[in-house]
């Protein structure tokens, strides 16, 4: 019998809770599916959220992609760590690392179980904003969602102080379409 060490234990306790279990490619908003986000905003129809040196950004991936790319626009479905009516999104190729925003802009992080960390990693899905796809409001700043803008992705609100509020798109930009997943 092999004896149960730190990463086991900590692996156990997150799928008990159900974050970490079993996965399956379904292109929905269900815990453990696995997804891809589509920008809808007419430049960028090509162009999905991925994560690259950690920053959430958005940009083409096709099926002639790197695997890497491929895996990095792949994201698991988890109940929301902040309210269970929402959702998170994990990273398919660092398990246990979520996109959370930090100062406005989304970011692949590992999860530190803070209720800081869970709040900002939880997102409530809506009907898109453009009458499109489904928009994603921050679970603590519900007035700002899930924007592209200049291909990096925040958390925005329509007509606020950031750059990334402009009003210019923001119906499109905050409004996604839910796929397949990228990652075989």
């Amino acid at each position: 019998m092999r004896s149960l060490w730190r990463g086991d234990a900590v692996q156990s306790n997150i799928v008990s809770v159900g974050y970490g279990g079993p996965t399956g490619s379904t292109g929905s908003l269900n815990p453990g599916s696995e997804i891809s986000l589509r920008a809808t905003t007419s430049c960028c129809t090509t162009e999905y959220v991925r994560h690259q040196n950690d920053a959430a950004v958005i940009s083409p991936v096709t099926s002639s992609s790197s695997a890497l790319d491929k895996n990095d626009a792949t994201w698991i479905v988890r109940r929301g760590l902040a309210d269970s009516s929402c959702v998170s999104f994990e990273s398919r190729n660092y398990p246990g690392d979520f996109l959370r925003h930090y100062n406005y802009r989304l970011q692949r992080q590992p999860m530190t179980g803070t209720a800081q960390f869970r709040a900002d990693a939880t997102f409530c899905p809506q009907t898109g904003k453009s009458g499109t796809g489904t928009s994603f409001a921050s679970y603590n700043y519900p007035t700002r969602y899930l924007r592209h803008y200049d291909h990096n992705v925040y958390i925005a609100s329509i007509g606020g102080s950031n750059t990334w509020d402009s009003a210019t798109s923001w119906i499109d930009d905050v409004s996604w379409v839910v796929t397949t997943p990228w990652a075989p």
